[in-house]
This record gives C-alpha cells, sequence and structure tokens, in this order.
C-alpha cells in the first residue's frame, strides 16, 4: 500500500473515530435522543482540481455536535423527516454561509420549522480543522513527505481552503421518544 493510500485511510478513520466519540458523546447527554448524521455531497457542488504535486487534506470535526431535539412544540408522533443543510468550512475552520439544503431525499424545512432552526442552530457552531492544500515542488517529493495527516515535509507549502459540506438529520418521534437520527453515509 502507498503512503498516499495509508495516509488516505487513516484520514477516513480518524474522521470515523471522530465520529463515533461524538456519537457517544451525545447519546450518553441525552436518555431518549440519538445522534445519527449523513454526510452528503450538494448536488451543485465545486470541485478543487488538484495537480500531481499538490495534496488535499479533508477538514477534520472538532466540535460537531448534533442538533438537539426541540423540547416543546412538537408532536406525540412523527414520521421519519430528513432535513439537509449545507454549509462552507471557511479558512478558518468555521460553519459559514449555514442554509438549508434542497434536493433529493431532503424534506423541505418549512413543514417542520422548529427541526429546521435546531439543525441550522447546530451546524452554525460546528468548527473544523480547516480544508487544506500542500504544494510540493514535485510529485515525487509529494509521494516521499505526505502523509495524509496534514501537510508534511521541509519544502511543503500549505494553505487553508474553503470547502462545501452538507450532512442530513433525520428528526423521529415514536411514542413519544425523541430521535434525531445522524448515521455517515
Amino acid at each position: 500500500m502507498s503512503r498516499r493510500e495509508q495516509g488516505e485511510r487513516h484520514a477516513l478513520w480518524r474522521t470515523g473515530a471522530c465520529f463515533i466519540a461524538a456519537c457517544l458523546a451525545n447519546g450518553c447527554a441525552h436518555r431518549v435522543d440519538s445522534i445519527e448524521q449523513r454526510l452528503l455531497l450538494p448536488e451543485a457542488a465545486g470541485r478543487y482540481e488538484i495537480a500531481p504535486h499538490q495534496a488535499f487534506v479533508y477538514p477534520v470535526p472538532v466540535d460537531t455536535a448534533g442538533p438537539a431535539f426541540p423540547s416543546a412544540g412538537m408532536p406525540r408522533e412523527l414520521p421519519a423527516f430528513t432535513l439537509c443543510v449545507a454549509f462552507v468550512v471557511d479558512e478558518k475552520g468555521k460553519a459559514t454561509q449555514v442554509a438549508p439544503l434542497r434536493q433529493a431525499g431532503c424534506a423541505d424545512g418549512a413543514a417542520q420549522p422548529l427541526l429546521r432552526d435546531a439543525a441550522l442552530s447546530a451546524v452554525s457552531g460546528w468548527t473544523f480543522e480547516p480544508a487544506m492544500f500542500c504544494d510540493y515542488p514535485d510529485a515525487l517529493s509529494r509521494d516521499r513527505d505526505w502523509n495524509g495527516y496534514g501537510c508534511a515535509g521541509e519544502r511543503v507549502q500549505a494553505r487553508a481552503v474553503p470547502v462545501t459540506l452538507a450532512y442530513a438529520f433525520t428528526f423521529e418521534i415514536r411514542e413519544g421518544r425523541q430521535r434525531v437520527a445522524t448515521a455517515k453515509r
């Protein structure tokens, strides 16, 4: 397995570990609530072109607590209702430009404004280690020095870049038990 594949594998593992830790923490905080979030690719998302001498470091979640289920104003029963939220992780790692996402599989937030507002509020407070472009002098330097965790090597130039992400939150109430479902896709 190449160094790059090892780095990508470790980055996926680290993201998954952060997600599991967040789910466990949220599960302990609320007896009847659980959190499940799916990372989505917005249909209209742009793409960065990566040259052979560059590497891309995906943003790493730092604080991504799921939405709190509204404490009042909710019915006793609510079938699974999935809301999607798109946002930009800026160069400082903050979630900005947070807005409902309209695409296949995402409900219109106007039907459940309390749930929409809970999801938007939660995501607005999220922080990440920002996405990075690692610029190496050449492809051989990149292959030798890049470790997948971040920009590494003596002659690397690192620059934070904004990225657009989206998550889906599924809210559900069964027999009076509230559940906010979030699972990585």
